[in-house]
């Protein structure tokens, strides 16, 4: 990939082998989602309960890609196996692999895992094998942060 092309083209990197999967268009629309975890605690004879501040819930960050023509199931596959863990023989050996999201400067090597991967195929088949030449797929990432971030940080 040209220098050039890495700030103006998204893409995913698979942390632990290193490969990347470009995006063929950038998404049209980025859903981007955090909330906060508050315990309500009910005293009795107030007309309204308290909050307590618990923790902050995953930030979840959401959009569609698509593939036309080419090695679209090869491409979906690849998404699909950032949500598999390895085994060795019947044991767990490694969960599955987190990966880096790369979208310019909204999103500059985002550590995330990936939650969901969504696919739909649409009417366009190869007529010799019906491996699909069209495909739009919805994945759901949730950002993986080593230590608590302050407010302060978020507004830089």
């Amino acid at each position: 990939m040209r220098a050039d092309l890495k700030k103006t083209i998204g893409y995913i990197v698979d942390v632990v082998t290193r490969e990347s999967l470009e995006f063929q268009y950038n998404p049209d629309e980025i859903s981007d989602e955090k909330s906060t975890d508050f315990a309500t605690i009910k005293v009795p004879g107030m007309s309204h309960p308290r909050y307590q501040y618990v923790s902050g819930e995953a930030r979840r960050i959401t959009f569609k890609v698509s593939f036309f023509k080419g090695p679209v199931k090869d491409k979906v596959a690849w998404l699909q196996s950032l949500l598999y863990p390895q085994h060795e023989k019947t044991m767990l050996r490694n969960a599955p692999h987190k990966a880096l999201l790369f979208f310019g400067d909204l999103y500059p090597g985002t550590l995330c895992v990936v939650r969901q991967v969504r696919t739909r195929y649409f009417h366009m088949f190869d007529k010799d094998n019906l491996l699909p030449q069209h495909a739009e797929v919805e994945l759901t990432l949730e950002e993986i942060v080593q230590k608590s971030v302050d407010y302060t940080e978020v507004r830089k």
